[in-house]
Formats: C-alpha cells, sequence, structure tokens
C-alpha cells in the first residue's frame, strides 16, 4: 500500500492529469492538512480524517434488511424477528409478501438520507416500498471514552437503539430532515452499535445518520482538492473539473437561488432565509472565498436574479426585489413585485424562480400542495407557471404542474420548466410553456375557470376501458394537454429534477453550445439535453453530463464573462480562457446523494472536448447522431455498436410509472457521414410517444476511445414527415 503524509498550506504544487501548472498561492492559506496518501480516494480520506478524530474511531457499514409489513403510522413498535435477534449476518426471515429477507451490507454514506427505496424491481414498485419497515445496522469502533453528538433524519417513523438502549423513538408521519433528532452517543471502548427502525407509510422513504466534519471547512476543502489531484472521481474529471468553495462552519447554505452579480461576485439565496454575497469565487484553488450577508429574514426564496443593481427572489408568497440603496454591501429596501398568489400554510406549496424572458418579464412557477398523498391547489395558481411584469402586472400562463423546481429559457428564447415525478407524473419531464397548455396534473384545474386564465378547464384526464392511458393517447382526446419535449428515465438520469440552463457561452464550455443542462436533486448530477422540433413541437433527447457533487444539484448559474488575462481570483473570472458553472445544493427536506447537506461548488471546463453524442436528431425510419468527435468508421457502421428499445410510462393518479411497454428494436444500419462527425441508424420499429434508449458501447472515436457517456434518450413524441414504412403507430 502507498502512504504519504504532505503538508498542505501556504504553497500548494497542482498536478493535473498528468500536466504540471505553475500556480503557487501568494498568501498563506491558514491551517495546515495532514495529508496522508494511501491506495485510492476513499482510503485516503479516511487516513487523513483519522488524524482529527478520537483514538481508534472507525464507523463501519451500513446493513439493511427488509421489508416487513408495516401500515407506516402507529406500528412502530411491532416486532420482527431482526429486533429480537439481534444482528446475525446468516439469518433468513420471511419479509413483506412471504420473500426472503436476509441482512445486505450497502454503500450508504453518513450525512446524506439513504433512499430506502430498493425493494422490488425498481424504486417505484410499491409493493415492497410503501407500508414497510426496514431495519439498519452498523458498529463504531473505538479505542477510547468519547461522546459523539450526531443527528438523525427519517421519512416516516423511526425508532433507534444504541448499545441496546432506546434513544429514539418517534411514531410519525412527515418528510425527511437530516436533524430531526439529535442525540449525544456515549461511545466506550471496543464495538459500540447502531440499530434503526425505519417504517413508512407511502412515497418517500428515507433514513439519515449525520455527524460533524471533524475537518474545518477550509481542511475539508484542501482535502477534497488534493483528492481530485489524486484520485479524479471518475473519467468525467478529465474534462469538467469540480471546485468545492469552503463555507463557513456558521452559515447554513441550504441553496435555493443563485446567481452572479453585475461585477461577477455570486450570490446565493437559501432556504433559511438569507442572502450571502461570495467574494473571490473564483480562485483556484478556491481556499480564499469569503461570505458576505447580504440580506436576512426572507421566506424561504427558491430563485434569484441579479438585474439592474437589484435582486429579484420568490419567496412562499410573493416576488420580491431587493436593494442596496446606500451601496454597503447590504440590502436597504424589500420592495413587493408581486403577491397575489395564495398561501395556506400546506408545507408543500414552494414557489420557484423568478426567471426573465427577452421581453423583460419574470416568470414564477408554483408548486401543488400535498394533501393525503395527492397534489392540490387549496389556493388560486398553485399547480400554475405566472407572468409577471417589472411594475407588478400578472399574466398566468398555464396550468396542470406538480413540482416545477426549474425554470429556465433555451437559445430560441422559449420557457421550459422541470417537474418532479408524483401523482400524475410518471418520471420527470421537460416542458415547454405556452399559453393555455394543460400540462397534466388535474389539481389546480378550477382556475382554468378564473377571468385571467387562458384557455379551457380540461376536464378530467382521460382514461380507457381497460385502465389508465399513456399520456401520448391521452393527448389525442385531450387537444390542451402538453406532451412532455423529454422525459428523464427514473434514476438513469435522475429523480428529481432541478433548474434549467442553457450554454449560451459561445463554446467557452465545452462543445454543447446551445443546449440546455438540467439539475437533479435526488442523484446530486446534472444532465445535458438536446431540443429540436418536429411539427412546430419540442422534443429530444436527454444524456448524462455530470455526476459526483457533494450534494444534491438545486441551482446553477454561469460564471462571468473573464474581463482580460489577470492574476486568477480577481475581478470577474480571473482572466480564465473558460467558461465556469457555479452549483448550488441541499438536501434539507428532499433528500439527496453526496457526502455534505449543502454545499457551492464550480464547474470549470479543462479545454478538453470529450468524446460524446452532441446530437440526436429524429429521422421518418431512425435517428441521425452528431459526436463532438470524428468517429472510427469501421467501430461506428457496425450495426451492432448499438442497442435500441423504447418504452413509455401510464398517465394515472399514483405516484409515478414503471417503464411499461418495452421493446427491443432493431437497428438494421449504421451509415457514417463522410465527416465521420455523423451516423445515420435506420431502425425497424419506432413508436410516437415513446422514450427509445439508446447505448452505444460499441463506438470508438478516431483516436480509440469510447464515448464518455454511451447512453442517449430520446422521447419521440411526432415522426418527421417522409417514409414511414418501418414504423409502427401503438
Amino acid at each position: 500500500m502507498v502512504r504519504r503524509t504532505t503538508q498542505l498550506g501556504a504553497a500548494v504544487c497542482l498536478i493535473l492529469f498528468g500536466a504540471t501548472l505553475a500556480a503557487a498561492i501568494q498568501q498563506p492559506l491558514g491551517p495546515e492538512l495532514k495529508y496522508i496518501r494511501q491506495a485510492d480516494r476513499e482510503s485516503t480520506r479516511r487516513a487523513t480524517i483519522a488524524q482529527y478524530l478520537p483514538e481508534g474511531l472507525d464507523y463501519g457499514p451500513w446493513w439493511v434488511i427488509g421489508p416487513f409489513p408495516n401500515s407506516g403510522h402507529g406500528e412502530l413498535d411491532r416486532l420482527y424477528p431482526p429486533e429480537q435477534d439481534g444482528f446475525n449476518p446468516d439469518a433468513v426471515y420471511k419479509g413483506k409478501h412471504g420473500i426472503d429477507v436476509t441482512w445486505r451490507r450497502t454503500d450508504f454514506q453518513d450525512n446524506s438520507a439513504m433512499n430506502l427505496r430498493i425493494f422490488g424491481d425498481n424504486p417505484s414498485d410499491n409493493r415492497f416500498n410503501e407500508d414497510a419497515a426496514v431495519y439498519l445496522y452498523r458498529e463504531i469502533r473505538i479505542g477510547e471514552p468519547a461522546d459523539l453528538k450526531v443527528h438523525m433524519g427519517s421519512d416516516d417513523g423511526v425508532k433507534v437503539w444504541h448499545n441496546g438502549r432506546v434513544i429514539v423513538h418517534a411514531d410519525v408521519l412527515r418528510g425527511w430532515e437530516s436533524d430531526q433528532h439529535v442525540v449525544t452517543l456515549h461511545l466506550e471502548p471496543g464495538v459500540n452499535t447502531i440499530l434503526a427502525k425505519v417504517v413508512n407509510r407511502g412515497v418517500g422513504f428515507n433514513y439519515s445518520f449525520g455527524y460533524d466534519n471533524p475537518l474545518d471547512p477550509l481542511l475539508d476543502a484542501m482535502l477534497e482538492y488534493q483528492l481530485d489531484l489524486d484520485f479524479p472521481r471518475s473519467a468525467e474529471d478529465e474534462y469538467y473539473r469540480m471546485l468545492t468553495i469552503p463555507v463557513p462552519r456558521d452559515i447554513v447554505l441550504e441553496v435555493g437561488g443563485l446567481d452572479v452579480m453585475p461585477d461577477g461576485r455570486p450570490a446565493v439565496a437559501t432556504r433559511r432565509g438569507e442572502v450571502w454575497i461570495v467574494n473571490d469565487a473564483y480562485a483556484d484553488p478556491p481556499f480564499s472565498a469569503t461570505f458576505t450577508r447580504f440580506a436576512a429574514g426572507l421566506h424561504e426564496p427558491l430563485g434569484l436574479v441579479s438585474r439592474d443593481n437589484a435582486m429579484y427572489l420568490v419567496q412562499r408568497g410573493e416576488l420580491t426585489c431587493l436593494i442596496d440603496e446606500d451601496g454597503d454591501g447590504r440590502a436597504d429596501r424589500f420592495e413587493t413585485v408581486y403577491d397575489g398568489w395564495g398561501l395556506s400554510g400546506n408545507y408543500h406549496e414552494f414557489a420557484f424562480g423568478p426567471k426573465f424572458d427577452r421581453e423583460g418579464n419574470m416568470w414564477v412557477a408554483l408548486n401543488l400542495g400535498f394533501c393525503g398523498g395527492l397534489g392540490k391547489s387549496i389556493v388560486p395558481w398553485r399547480g400554475w407557471a405566472l407572468k409577471i411584469t417589472p411594475d407588478g402586472k400578472m399574466t398566468p400562463v398555464c396550468g396542470g404542474m406538480r413540482s416545477p423546481n426549474g425554470i429556465g429559457m433555451n437559445a430560441a428564447g422559449d420557457m421550459f420548466y422541470v417537474d418532479n415525478q408524483g401523482d400524475w407524473v410518471g418520471t420527470c419531464p421537460l416542458v415547454h410553456m405556452e399559453s393555455g397548455d394543460f400540462c397534466g396534473h388535474p389539481g389546480a384545474n378550477q382556475w382554468y375557470d378564473h377571468p385571467a386564465a387562458p384557455g379551457e378547464n380540461p376536464g378530467k384526464p382521460a382514461a380507457g376501458p381497460d385502465g389508465p392511458l399513456t399520456m401520448y393517447e391521452a393527448a389525442k382526446v385531450m387537444p390542451s394537454l402538453k406532451l412532455p419535449a423529454v422525459w428523464f428515465p427514473y434514476g438513469r438520469m435522475g429523480q428529481s429534477s432541478a433548474d434549467i440552463i442553457c450554454d449560451q457561452t459561445g463554446g467557452r464550455f465545452g462543445p454543447f453550445a446551445g443546449q440546455l443542462f438540467v439539475g437533479d436533486q435526488t442523484t446530486a448530477s446534472i444532465a445535458r439535453v438536446f431540443l429540436e422540433k418536429v411539427d412546430g413541437k419540442y422534443q429530444g433527447a436527454c444524456f448524462p453530463f455530470r455526476s459526483g457533487f457533494d450534494c444534491g444539484v438545486n441551482r446553477m448559474c454561469w460564471g462571468a464573462e473573464p474581463p482580460s488575462p489577470g492574476p486568477a481570483g480577481e475581478g470577474r473570472g480571473g482572466g480564465e480562457a473558460h467558461a465556469s458553472m457555479f452549483v448550488g445544493m441541499t438536501n434539507r427536506g428532499w433528500g439527496s446523494l453526496g457526502r455534505k447537506p449543502w454545499g457551492l461548488q464550480r464547474l470549470v471546463w479543462t479545454g478538453r472536448t470529450p468524446f460524446e453524442i452532441l446530437e440526436m436528431k429524429a429521422l421518418s425510419d431512425g435517428f441521425e447522431l452528431g459526436f463532438t468527435q470524428p468517429v472510427d468508421r469501421q467501430a461506428a457502421s457496425d450495426a451492432g455498436a448499438y442497442a435500441m428499445k423504447s418504452f413509455t410510462y401510464w398517465y394515472h393518479e399514483p405516484y409515478g410509472s414503471p417503464e411499461i411497454r418495452n421493446k427491443v428494436l432493431t437497428i438494421r444500419e449504421a451509415i457514417v457521414s463522410e465527416d465521420a462527425l455523423r451516423v445515420r441508424l435506420v431502425i425497424d420499429g419506432l413508436r410516437e410517444g415513446f422514450v427509445h434508449e439508446l447505448t452505444a458501447p460499441g463506438v470508438r472515436s478516431a483516436e480509440g476511445k469510447p464515448l464518455l457517456h454511451a447512453e442517449a434518450y430520446y422521447t419521440l413524441n411526432r415522426l418527421p414527415d417522409g417514409p414511414v414504412a418501418r414504423a409502427e403507430q401503438p
């Protein structure tokens, strides 16, 4: 095993992908990190952090067993064999629906939500993931007595034992938050045990166990920076680097809104009602960033735009303009721009925005309330998108939204939103917003009868004689029903879509000019979207782009344009030749992958072009793929290098939908263009109204590289005009 101890302090030599960069920090960085390099990233992190922990402290892995039948409320104390027998990795019990269940080791991480919807065929398999109970077990070893303060949360009820003694008992129905229970564990030398029992009624099924990082934020940022140099997180690091901006311990940066000010500094609105300005955010390494509070006392802002020397943000009950009149860096004036939508007090009534369109209007999207497991609009305009002029005049645009945590404009100036899977929403969609549209959720249909509303009340969603229809089928009998431009397959392309930004950097962020980036709050990742119009309507494909963020990606914005070459960390971008994207994160109440509960990172293009599927265009008898680099002709012309299947989703009231009507399609030909940048695939069995999943593991670039991401998912609402002899209708 390789072991290296390094003091990271006043000067850091940067080794990045084999290239030595002549960069040194000119000012002291504060405390030095005692860095211990070992054989891999996680071992190095654990060895380094261990120096700052009580002697011999070691957190063992989490084990899980279940599911067992449980109503999720009032039955927390119902006994099951694991509770009576303790941890026995060889034991086999009868679980829900008579299945055999055993203890299995997991890769669940502390300080983030553990998604327990892991049973059955997929997370949407409600037979096993709802009305259920599971047990989690882990051992904590320590060499000396110590007290450890931990925080736990669950969705729904939870009972926790430490060394056999009950320390948490909460028989409740609730959404998960990380700090619902804060307790102190009195650890004794040797082995200490944690047993947690979590019950679930429906929808969310999460548990978390967290503790404060023993490293202060600066040391933690230094550690992650060095780990990225020594052990890149994935192949994606070669093309897009993550720089973690250290957040002081006394700031809870649960990012709800994010934008850059005219001078290039990021402004961050938090879900706890504050706005922070980040200074020196472009430094690389990012250790010199500082935070200044601009405003406080707001009601969960979930969006922020800096414009005309003011900040606009949406609180739960209003669109607000913040102005610094005396130039002291703090907001002096809080102006209500518009507050005409309803607020009942339901916990699920989030409000998102604003985003500006080309005419200077501000777009706001309003969440439905959540009542009895269904989305409902108790007060006006919940479940709608609104357009608001700077002088406060409001126009309703479209309804039928469930949880639209993301609004954005594409390069053509059209406005889109992303929704979250739930009732009437089979999986997360990207939807083009036009006046009078019905986007699918009937919970707010009554507001179509309002005199100000465009369009007509679509009524109850259609159903077939044998049960639910797909959304494509329902649109045949509901003319106002708007089909999503893109579906994001659940799990593979995220689980909780959040925020949209368009690449208008002019190629300074890589080869994806004009395309959309869509964050995902659950999987801590960003997807990429290519759109085209067929018969005047948007449709297109989504692709993986970047994963591995520290927390759930909730907001994104572009860094400022670099003014001129200059020392790193100065001015509006430090003279960078390439663009960067700020990524704001949070997991409170919603849960996410990642090692932190919140944070701010900057994604920087390294200047290297990844080998990717750049575009996926629909043809009457297949698809045309565009690539970022020339392909190897022999590999790309082999039809066996590709595979395709298609599937769709139910359009129904239950939460989410499995992938239905799956079909494997035959790829007959793969025809490479003269410049080797495009490949035409001739395919049997294309189906309108279906997602077409393409994998291309056999394709190579002219230089012999595999695709960085070999998957694409095209939502084919309409086949282009032309011969369709090989196409079939559902």
